[in-house]
């Protein structure tokens, strides 16, 4: 398995630090279904690189079909949750092909990066009636839309700030406005993810 610099950096960074860091491992886009190297990828990411998870997934719009021989492996291999970027440049189709993908390996936790974008109010309604898909708040488009997921999905909303482009200081700010109990409060900054990773 050839690392990349930025998963060899990502992995050494969790070797040393395991009790502050956890990972999600990259994975080429160029394996086809039922490719045997890619579940040997995948569990070296696991086991090797102590990876928690594959992404994040930064496709162009069109490209969302090439996600299907990753949620096979992930489906395979326990059920790994997969992080998909839902901003710029996908578009809205994109974001429902992504959430057929989503009901169809329906043992796959999917994590929606950045809200979806301009879709936000869309992938909210859908991340509703789908259980196993959860919604990352970096790059909240609009506080409303913050507030809104955190009322319709407590649950399935993860914190996030898109550092260096967000400012983690200021999401966390905004979770702590727009929650109604400290209990929410305490899912939505930390509790959802832990729980999705066994932490």
């Amino acid at each position: 398995m050839i690392l990349n610099k930025a998963l060899e950096e990502l992995s050494v960074a969790i070797k040393q630090h395991s009790n502050r860091f956890v990972g999600f491992g990259s994975v080429p886009l160029s394996f086809s279904s039922g490719d045997v190297t890619l579940n040997d990828w995948v569990e070296k990411l696991v086991k090797e690189q102590k990876m928690k998870g594959l992404g994040e997934f930064t496709l162009g719009s069109g490209q969302i079909p090439l996600l299907e021989p990753i949620f096979k492996a992930a489906s395979d291999y326990m059920s790994l949750p997969i992080w998909v970027h839902t901003f710029y440049s996908l578009n809205l189709r994109d974001i429902q092909e992504l959430f057929l993908l989503t009901q169809k390996y329906e043992n796959v936790p999917v994590i929606y990066g950045h809200m979806g974008g301009i879709h936000w109010l869309q992938t909210i309604e859908l991340i509703k009636d789908t259980k196993n898909a959860y919604l990352d708040i970096s790059a909240f488009y609009t506080t409303y839309a913050l507030s809104l997921a955190i009322k319709e999905i407590p649950q399935r909303t993860l914190f996030s700030s898109d550092f260096p482009y967000g400012d983690p200081y200021l999401n966390l700010q905004a979770v702590k406005r727009h929650t109604s109990s400290g209990e929410v409060a305490d899912r939505v900054l930390g509790g959802n993810i832990s729980n999705l990773l066994h932490l």
